[in-house]
């Protein structure tokens, strides 16, 4: 059974130029949901971290929008676990409607569990939680593979990790790499067509005062792929992003 959707009304702080939805902002509300399902589920959060030594950590995540709201429109947000596959990985799906009920926005992201004794992912089957698996009920297909681009990246923007970007678990919060992949994009790109898709591969936690350069390949016709690599060592890279638009952009 399904946890009870959260809603949200978008005010003037979760916007962007256009008055649409922060795509950041929307991680933030996927966030929120998440703990409330984890309270129905009778899991607290913060004592998981605290006491149990545990901690959730999103490992990758594609969203696919057919509507960005805008401020003033209310939206409910509804979660669940749909499945484990491998065993350390838990699929979580996210399905967000309209005040009229449709769904405007479907997303699929792969968890892991982490022991904070050593920093390592455990089988959810080996921790002390059971969640409850929904797995007739799929919002995205669960295969975010790992991007292969072609051609030599160019760097785009650098990055230094600061305390607006970290979070309880001291590396850079999921919901902040949406706001570096666009702030890497030109504005003019942005306001030329809308985002249809975005998929975030989180590979290494970046942490306090970490340089991160972002890397732009060679556009296709309607996806932008950025790799977010240390400034010294490229060669070590912490995220990978791809962003789909509804149409190419034309200079």
């Amino acid at each position: 059974m399904l946890a009870e959707p959260q809603k949200f009304l978008i005010n003037f702080f979760d916007c962007d130029y256009s008055a649409h939805l922060r795509i950041s902002r929307l991680c933030e509300f996927f966030q929120e949901t998440a703990l409330a399902y984890l309270r129905s589920q009778g899991f607290d959060y913060l004592s998981m971290i605290e006491k149990d030594k545990f901690t959730i950590v999103i490992s990758r995540i594609k969203l696919r929008i057919s509507h960005m709201p805008l401020w003033g429109e209310e939206i409910s947000i509804n979660t669940w676990t749909k499945g484990f596959a491998p065993e350390k990985v838990a699929w979580n799906d996210y399905d967000v409607r309209d005040s009229q009920g449709n769904s405007i926005i479907q997303a699929t992201s792969s968890c892991l569990l982490i022991n904070l004794n050593d920093g390592k992912a455990i089988p959810f089957s080996e921790s002390p939680y059971n969640f409850e698996v929904q797995s007739e009920l799929s919002a995205l297909p669960d295969n975010i593979e790992l991007l292969e681009p072609e051609g030599m990246p160019r760097m785009v923007l650098v990055k230094t990790v600061k305390y607006s970007d970290i979070d309880l678990n001291n590396h850079v919060n999921n919901c902040r790499y949406s706001d570096w992949v666009l702030d890497a994009i030109n504005i003019d790109e942005l306001k030329e067509r809308k985002i249809r898709s975005i998929q975030l591969n989180y590979i290494q936690e970046i942490t306090y005062d970490t340089k991160v350069a972002l890397m732009r390949f060679p556009e296709t016709r309607h996806h932008i792929i950025l790799f977010g690599v240390n400034e010294e060592h490229p060669e070590q890279v912490y995220f990978q992003a791809r962003v789909g638009f509804d149409k190419p952009f034309v200079m």
